[in-house]
């Protein structure tokens, strides 16, 4: 098998698989256009630090994603293209980097082959390549601090590389970027390998200075508020209470239902890989099984159960998938499948770039965001009023798609003293609301009608 062709071929064409995507669609509410609107005012604020939301600090999440969104905005402009770009090129070097890794940990180019094809058709994984949220580069630090602590045991000085890909990971999503620290530590202890502690302290240093730094400069800022934020936050999103409380110890069973439903046709060739390492004497392959294991403990005693949580997994899941296919299918079939699935991802790329999506996320509220827009001045807040629920998802593409802050109205007593106070005098409103509370009863002129939003401007007389 000409696997370096192989690699030319698959390289070439996932590429175009999550690149293409890029030049069509929008951004959805959650948690695209949060992301963008935050990086967008980071280019509005000057302040790369503290991360703003509606003109308030944005204190939950750390910011590497919004920072590499707003360096793309500073250099090019705003897009929803490059507000979704970090992922798309984190997605493919997470298909590159499963290629180098498989073969580092199983010395056969064949089976990197497979890994690289696996990761590349993994639907899920491919869904989120094109949306500009956390998952997919995180993921990608992920695998790169994987791979260079799988160099470690030839050069210790990759300690070095896997503590400052370990801090990337964290100031992507800090709560999870914990399973790195967890895997290696048990990596070591599994394989009897004593760390060079000239090289292991300073890693460990690197990996969490930086986030730390971050959490130390917001604790000055603001003090406890932020304590209470960021500690709710947590509360909402990790340790929270459930509702039955029964489910508290159900995040395991739900966890593997979900990736029972979702990956295939890959999941019994992982299953079959899995079997293999753990059985196997072959202890570089343990460093999948742990890899696995641990994300899908964290995932499962958390508070929030979404399959998405496990892309941190998934080139593990790839590299098992192409072990168990190695082991259990004979290499003649193997060849001929390759032969026969290179031309069919090239026919699904081809359709995928000729045939892009269509469904526009922000249909509905493309034309409020551009109207409240264009009748206020810069400064000046727009009343947002949707049924009294917190539509954050309308919130963020407001944000995204506007350029104006809202204030956000949660009740009919809330947008009643709005209506007749001075703080707004342009309202995004649902029809419901519209109907009952504007039409014939405040002078108003309708400055856009969009599903089932409507955006008024008050005036003097009645109209």
């Amino acid at each position: 098998m000409d696997t370096r062709r192989y690699f030319q071929v698959f390289a070439v064409l996932s590429a175009v698989l999550v690149l293409a995507p890029l030049r069509t669609g929008d951004l959805t509410g959650y948690d695209d256009a949060q992301y963008a609107h935050i990086a967008k005012d980071i280019l509005r604020t000057g302040d790369w630090l503290v991360l703003h939301s509606n003109g308030e600090p944005a204190l939950e999440n750390p910011p590497l994603l919004e920072w590499m969104e707003a360096s793309l905005f500073a250099a090019f402009g705003f897009s929803d293209a490059l507000a979704r770009l970090p992922s798309a090129v984190c997605g493919l070097g997470v298909i590159l980097l499963v290629f180098w890794l498989a073969r580092k940990l199983t010395g056969d180019s064949q089976t990197a082959v497979l890994a690289m094809f696996v990761m590349a058709t993994s639907l899920y994984f491919l869904k989120y390549t094109a949306r500009g949220m956390t998952d997919v580069p995180f993921t990608f630090f992920v695998l790169c601090a994987v791979c260079a602590w799988s160099r470690t045991g030839d050069d210790p000085r990759w300690y070095l590389a896997a503590g400052a890909a370990t801090a990337l990971a964290q100031l992507t999503r800090s709560m999870m970027g914990l399973a790195l620290p967890a895997v290696f530590a048990m990596d070591l202890i599994a394989n009897r390998r004593r760390p060079p502690w000239r090289f292991a302290i300073p890693a460990l240093a690197m990996a969490y200075l930086p986030l730390v730094a971050w959490y130390a400069y917001l604790v000055h800022l603001f003090g406890a508020w932020f304590v209470e934020v960021h500690t709710t936050w947590l509360r909402n999103e990790v340790y929270g209470g459930l509702s039955p409380a029964w489910r508290r110890y159900t995040g395991a069973f739900e966890y593997a239902w979900m990736l029972a439903k979702s990956y295939w046709p890959w999941l019994p060739a992982m299953l079959a890989g899995l079997t293999v390492a753990v059985r196997g004497r072959d202890r570089r392959l343990w460093l999948l099984v742990l890899w696995a294991a641990v994300v899908f403990a964290l995932c499962a005693a958390a508070r929030s159960r979404v399959l998405r949580y496990m892309l941190p997994a998934y080139p593990a899941f790839a590299i098992l998938a192409a072990i168990g296919l190695k082991k259990f299918v004979p290499d003649r079939y193997l060849r001929a499948g390759l032969r026969v699935a290179t031309p069919v991802l090239a026919l699904a790329v081809a359709a995928v770039t000729a045939f892009p999506r269509t469904h526009l996320e922000a249909a509905e509220i493309r034309p409020i965001a551009k109207a409240s827009t264009a009748a206020t001045a810069p400064g000046e807040r727009i009343g947002f009023y949707d049924a009294g629920q917190p539509r954050f998802d309308e919130d963020n593409q407001l944000q995204w798609y506007g350029d104006r802050f809202l204030i956000r109205l949660f009740s009919r007593e809330q947008l009643m003293e709005a209506l007749h106070g001075s703080r707004a005098r342009v309202f995004v409103l649902d029809r419901d609301a519209y109907r009952a509370d504007v039409a014939g009863q405040i002078g108003h002129q309708v400055l856009a009608q969009s599903g089932h939003l409507i955006c008024i401007r008050l005036t003097a007389d009645p109209s």
